[in-house]
């Protein structure tokens, strides 16, 4: 919880320097570009994270193998997740800004991202929670730079810096991996088996991504860049106050990894964490709505318009919450492709909501789109856990 405080209080101060030096239409362009590159990002290593975590929380002799195995895809998927990037994102920035994004989301941050999952498999939740906080620090430094370069400075110059600070997390966080837990001597044998069950849990992790990164491009595409700027403010702003909520799922997975061999352990823990997002949801709700008029004191008068999108948002941080613990608990239980098609069902939503709503109702219909499209998901994911089989014989499947 300190290092997601730290995180917080650093997201916070890009979102208000960020959007102060860029401007809501750069800051559209910003968001809706770096929005496809994360969601590609989630692809990088072909899930080989997301298994290592799983099999060293349960097993800590499996380590060392699945770290490697996990690096070595990671350097293979990078490259051509990259052009896939490129190729979808013609034409909204140049080719070098493009290139600088790819770099930093695609190439350098999955390293950040692993080395996470893998001080978590091992329960060094501090230090886990430390490297994005980390990250966060060093992106509030490069914006901070950039507000103090010539008026004349644009776009690109700032992703350089962007860039600088990714590549200096991912090299601090594979040199946390090494001193901490100190991997022994392995080969990164690739199967065939670990590829098919990897590349689950990388459809899953990237569909996770993908409904909150993939929603500012949709903004971006539907609408136009201040529109997008306006929406990425008040999202970005909204998904800081989640963040005590991720901290308390993100350190639950080990236990929800290994609650598949006690169902009473596995309710008691879920039904907490319901709990404590329902009231916290209820708490923020609160304070954005009563808090939304002193945006364009924070972030300029550029971003005036996007108050009654954020008195709306506290709904999303509800939404969003309950809807990541049912997500995760299909995840726990081993049921990767069901917490796929809840994300994927939301992600067309959203699609067809932007389509929809965007061109006639602008930033209003930005925001519900968000929100109807996390409430119907958390609807899903919670009705595929009820009438699923208990635990027990969900580990049987895996």
């Amino acid at each position: 919880m300190f290092w997601q405080g730290i995180r917080m209080l650093c997201l916070a101060a890009w979102i208000i320097v960020g959007a102060r030096v860029l401007g809501a239409d750069n800051y559209g362009l910003f968001s809706g570009t770096v929005g496809t590159a994360s969601a590609l990002a989630g692809l990088v290593g072909l899930g080989g994270g997301m298994l290592m975590y799983q099999y060293a929380a349960a097993d800590r002799s499996r380590f060392a193998r699945y770290w490697k195995q996990c690096l070595l895809l990671c350097v293979i998927s990078a490259g051509p997740l990259s052009l896939v990037f490129y190729l979808l994102s013609a034409g909204l920035l140049s080719w070098p800004a493009l290139c600088l994004i790819a770099l930093s989301e695609i190439v350098a941050f999955p390293f950040v991202t692993n080395a996470a999952f893998a001080l978590s498999a091992n329960d060094r939740m501090g230090w886990s929670a430390a490297l994005p906080a980390l990250n966060a620090l060093l992106r509030l430094a490069a914006i901070c730079i950039f507000s103090a370069l010539p008026a004349s400075a644009d776009l690109t110059a700032y992703l350089a810096l962007h860039l600088a600070a990714s590549a200096c997390s991912a090299l601090l966080a594979l040199l946390a991996v090494r001193c901490l837990l100190r991997p022994g001597p392995a080969k990164a044998r690739i199967s065939r088996s670990d590829l098919m069950h990897g590349s689950g849990h990388a459809v899953a992790w990237s569909s996770s991504v993908g409904v909150t990164t993939l929603d500012k491009s949709f903004v971006l595409h539907a609408g136009d860049s201040a529109i997008a700027g306006q929406y990425s403010a008040a999202y970005r702003i909204a998904a800081v106050f989640a963040m005590p909520l991720d901290a308390m799922i993100m350190s639950a997975m080990p236990r929800l990894f290994r609650a598949q061999r006690d169902n009473t352990q596995h309710r008691r823990l879920v039904a907490s964490m319901i709990l404590a997002a329902l009231g916290y949801g209820i708490a923020a709700s609160a304070v954005l709505g009563y808090g939304a008029h002193m945006l364009p004191h924070l972030l300029g008068s550029d971003f005036t318009a996007a108050i009654p999108g954020l008195q709306w948002m506290g709904l999303f941080v509800v939404g969003y919450s309950v809807r990541q613990i049912g997500c995760h608990t299909l995840l726990g239980r081993g049921w990767k492709l069901r917490k796929f098609l809840v994300e994927a069902l939301g992600l067309l939503l959203m699609a067809a909501l932007s389509a929809l709503w965007i061109p006639a109702y602008g930033l209003q219909g930005a925001v519900w789109m968000i929100i109807t499209a996390e409430a119907v998901m958390a609807c899903i994911a919670w009705l595929v856990v009820s009438f699923s089989p208990a635990p027990a014989i969900a580990s049987a499947q895996h």
